[in-house]
């Protein structure tokens, strides 16, 4: 596209040469050869202090909220917010584009059931979807931007910190199926409670068109007044029975339907129910794509299992909220051997983060998990909690010392599966990395 028509459709300042640019970036570090840089004011980066260096990778032009030196042969575009700028152009283009969109949003398995949903339907058509973990104010609209407009499918993740969130990106969004994953306890410290998650993810339901269809759990159903919309889980036909879980993935079947996947999770059973139903409000023959799934693997840090001599490692390290976490466990407890906890505090859960914890410590006990390491400031209330129940556990919150006692309590040649698992800010995958190297 132009940058004389990018400007236009936005209604920004346009100086420099009205070259071709082709897709949008906001890492400096990522650019790629023709693309615009989207200079981001945030609360600790200024996206304009690294023009420059965007220029010197390979960037033909920028979009920006003041002037900034141009070299030879590229471009500028200034607007009064680029964010809004951003925002405009995906509006734009998702209004002009012909294929169907799915707008997925959740308290936990977003991401997992996002990937699950878009190597679906791949199998049938085009698909463009948010990369990574892009579901933010930013990297929504920036995902838009980037998609084709010759796809059948958009499948974009939506995320929220608090109300409000999801309903100013349902505005550029507008998805003709409209998917909540799960209900659960997150981001309390700006949420403030429970009711106003069910509140804010709910948001996806909202200024439905006619034929716009809602996917949520049955479990949440008489929380929204949606007209037209599918449940999943119990009391519904995309209910998973007969559940197997295996050290090779999980097996289950779905109206009649086997179906095996090779990641042995709970949680994932779900995102699969949730897949279907997608399927099933677009009209596509879920029955038939359900024997894909077998060469399904989720995005990483999303149950990996990694088998390390007499170790099975499972790798659940992108991020924890108590639903998760309480997901997590179970899956844990299903698994033959020693069963061992490696847990890192659950962040952002505010006034009630002691209590969250304290009821992991108690479920490790209720679970039969044979040894809970926990590990953080907030996870020291699960330690207590756990010990009160009889549970065998230690506490720890200096890294280095933590990771000195795995190695000694996994050194022994007993089989023993271990889950690694904690909020993103405890990067709990450095310890599997500093592990497997001992």
């Amino acid at each position: 596209m132009k940058a004389s028509e990018i400007s236009r459709i936005i209604g920004g300042e346009f100086k420099g040469s009205d070259a071709t640019a082709e897709g949008f970036c906001i890492n400096s570090k990522e650019v790629k050869e023709g693309q615009i840089f989207v200079a981001i004011k945030g609360k600790k980066h200024d996206g304009h202090d690294h023009v420059g260096e965007a220029f010197e990778r390979g960037a033909v032009g920028c979009l920006v909220e003041r002037d900034v030196e141009l070299p030879k042969g590229r471009f500028a575009i200034r607007v009064g917010s680029t964010l809004e700028g951003l925002r405009k152009l995906a509006l734009w283009k998702r209004e002009s584009f012909k294929g169907k969109v799915i707008g997925i949003a959740g308290s936990a398995g977003k991401t997992t059931t996002k990937e699950m949903v878009a190597f679906l339907l791949s199998k049938v058509g085009k698909v463009c979807k948010t990369p990574r973990n892009f579901n933010s104010q930013v990297t929504v609209p920036l995902s838009i931007c980037n998609f084709s407009q010759d796809a059948d499918f958009w499948v974009v993740e939506m995320g929220a910190s608090q109300r409000g969130d999801v309903k100013r990106l349902v505005q550029v969004v507008k998805p003709h199926v409209r998917v909540i994953t799960a209900i659960g306890e997150e981001h309390l410290e700006t949420f403030g409670c429970l009711d106003d998650v069910v509140v804010g993810n709910g948001e996806i339901l909202l200024d439905m068109g006619s034929s716009d269809v809602g996917v949520y759990p049955s479990y949440v159903s008489n929380c929204y007044a949606c007209n037209r919309h599918i449940t999943f889980g119990e009391d519904s036909p995309f209910r998973a029975e007969d559940i197997r879980l295996e050290r090779g993935g999980v097996r289950f079947r779905v109206s009649g339907v086997d179906v095996f996947i090779p990641v042995p999770s709970l949680a994932v059973v779900e995102n699969t129910l949730c897949s279907f139903a997608v399927l099933e409000a677009l009209g596509i023959n879920w029955r038939e794509l359900s024997k894909e799934l077998r060469s399904f693997h989720p995005p990483e840090g999303r149950f990996r299992v990694i088998r390390y001599g007499h170790l099975t490692i499972v790798d659940d390290t992108y991020n924890a909220n108590p639903l998760s976490v309480r997901k997590a466990l179970e899956t844990l407890s299903h698994f033959k051997g020693r069963k061992v906890a490696v847990l890192g505090d659950m962040l952002e859960l505010g006034k009630d983060s002691e209590l969250y914890h304290r009821e992991v410590g108690e479920k490790c006990v209720q679970l039969g998990i044979d040894y809970a390491v926990f590990y953080g400031r907030e996870m020291v209330h699960a330690f207590r909690e756990c010990l009160s129940f009889g549970g065998r556990c230690v506490h720890f919150e200096d890294k280095g010392e933590l990771l000195d006692f795995l190695k000694t309590l996994l050194a022994d040649t007993e089989e023993k599966v271990v889950l690694f698992k904690g909020s993103r800010g405890m990067r709990m995958e450095e310890l599997i990395k500093d592990l497997i190297e001992f």
